[in-house]
């Protein structure tokens, strides 16, 4: 007997297909369930809304070479190449919005007077011939109208095209949508850090809810990371390879966490080259794996081939293509005699690294001071980070050999790594021969460097007294930097 057909407008029995959709919103509410995981929630919204806002009110262009940055986007997109360094000079259209906003180089709107020679057909390549002083002359009145990001890896502009290509409308709005893009990538800076500290030092409910507040509390990152910038993705990207490593320090390596890892340091250096730092951290984690989980030198080996295999497939076409146009892997060939041009080697001054801009740059972002009560904040963050050295120093030399060797495995690596990377990227200046070490330069070791500030205060200051002085510092920072982000609207 066959079964009665269903009467029309009777509810038919539910299929398979709504299932995953509930699986998925039952995950979500299952992380959420726990408090910390609520916490971090929390504070990731808080970043995305700061770094939302400081993307719509700061100025266009911003002054961190943004216009060149949206430029290789747009050039990405409309010629369907890359552009050449030295060679590919910027659009009518950025052009445009630069009278627009009135905004050229890196000073404020209305401090430089217009170029003369803003028509294209005008604009020539570096003349041949020119001695060191002439070619300084020509290339300070002149840089303005060169893409000079062009020797940047393309990761983050091919992330872009399809964004700038779908947004419907002119240059500006294409702009913020990019910047927004650019927050959310950002933000992953904050469950990353949050991991990094839980996986580090479980032990600390302190350590591991104040990494993550800490990264929030650098008011510069979320300035600086809410332009178009390569930065906003290379800095989460490295900071997620140094987790990857930092697991593979403590837990040991094996082919899958080689293979992230090596994927992970491929695809921060093809957004940025200043995660060359990853390099020797991938040493240092497998080092540290030999010496506390008992890998044989033969598996670190394997492994640190394992690593290097997608990291040189991802980086295998860009260099090829270096070498080929340029004649080195990273295109310096092209970018040193141009950009030299403008800012004075350290090679020949030392004083041009600027290493008095370092932190408080880091801290508070660029252009430089741009908050009216930097200075009252800069006395929490300064007093944090000179109660977190000390608390360093009496953990390393006290309590440390106190430790399982799995945690000291994981804190000796975040510090060396943190060390490391502040070296190389000392160094960097020396060899591009542009000068200046800015404190952007050091957010891909934000969770790094927040991890250890927070364990400073942590070890130095036990329970209560740790909490209470965090606390103090908490409420001290997240008030100046309510009324620095009130003003920074307000003037706008």
């Amino acid at each position: 007997m066959k079964p009665a057909a269903p009467e029309i407008g009777a509810s038919r029995p539910a299929t398979a297909a709504p299932a995953v959709p509930r699986r998925r919103l039952s995950a979500v509410r299952g992380i959420l369930a726990d408090r910390d995981h609520r916490i971090v929630f929390l504070l990731w919204l808080l970043l995305v809304v700061e770094g939302a806002a400081f993307a719509l009110l700061q100025p266009v262009w911003s002054r961190v070479d943004e216009a060149q940055h949206f430029h290789y986007v747009q050039y990405l997109v409309e010629s369907r190449a890359l552009p050449v360094e030295g060679e590919t000079f910027i659009s009518p259209e950025v052009v445009a919005i630069s009278l627009e906003q009135d905004q050229w180089g890196w000073y404020p709107a209305g401090a430089v007077s217009p170029p003369v020679h803003r028509d294209p057909s005008q604009w020539t390549t570096v003349p041949a011939g020119l001695d060191q002083q002439q070619r300084e002359r020509w290339v300070r009145r002149n840089l303005w109208y060169f893409n000079y990001e062009a020797m940047q890896p393309p990761l983050y502009y091919a992330v872009n095209a399809p964004l700038y290509a779908a947004v419907p409308g002119g240059s500006l709005a294409k702009l913020y949508a990019m910047r927004l893009l650019a927050v959310l990538m950002a933000s992953l800076m904050v469950p990353i850090a949050y991991i990094t500290a839980r996986e580090a030092f479980p032990e600390s409910r302190l350590v591991v809810l104040g990494t993550p507040v800490v990264v929030l509390l650098v008011q510069g990152y979320a300035l600086n990371m809410s332009q178009v910038t390569n930065d906003a993705l290379a800095n989460p990207l490295a900071a997620a390879a140094v987790l990857a490593m930092l697991i593979t320090a403590r837990r040991g390596p094996s082919t899958r966490r080689s293979l992230v890892t090596g994927a992970l340091v491929g695809a921060a250096m093809l957004a940025k080259a200043t995660a060359i730092f990853l390099v020797p951290a991938v040493a240092l984690a497998l080092w540290l794996a030999a010496r506390y989980r008992g890998t044989t030198p033969r598996q670190a080996w394997k492994q640190a081939l394992v690593t290097a295999l997608p990291a040189a497939a991802l980086l295998g076409p860009w260099v090829t293509r270096n070498c080929l146009l340029y004649g080195d892997a990273s295109g310096a060939a092209a970018a040193t005699p141009l950009m030299s041009s403008f800012f004075a080697s350290p090679l020949r001054d030392v004083s041009t690294l600027r290493l008095d801009e370092l932190l408080p740059t880091f801290w508070f972002g660029e252009p430089i001071f741009p908050f009216p009560l930097w200075r009252y904040t800069w006395v929490a963050a300064f007093a944090a980070m000179a109660v977190a050295v000390l608390g360093l120093g009496y953990y390393f030399f006290y309590r440390f050999r106190y430790q399982v060797p799995v945690v000291r495995s994981g804190v000796v690596f975040l510090t060396l790594v943190f060390c490391g990377g502040l070296v190389v990227e000392l160094l960097l200046p020396f060899a591009s021969g542009i000068g200046g070490v800015p404190g952007r330069y050091l957010y891909p070791l934000l969770p790094a460097g927040a991890f250890l500030l927070v364990l400073g205060l942590d070890r130095l200051l036990r329970r209560e007294r740790a909490r209470f002085a965090a606390e103090a510092l908490l409420l001290w920072m997240v008030a100046f930097e309510t009324v620095n982000f009130l003003a920074y609207v307000k003037v706008r």
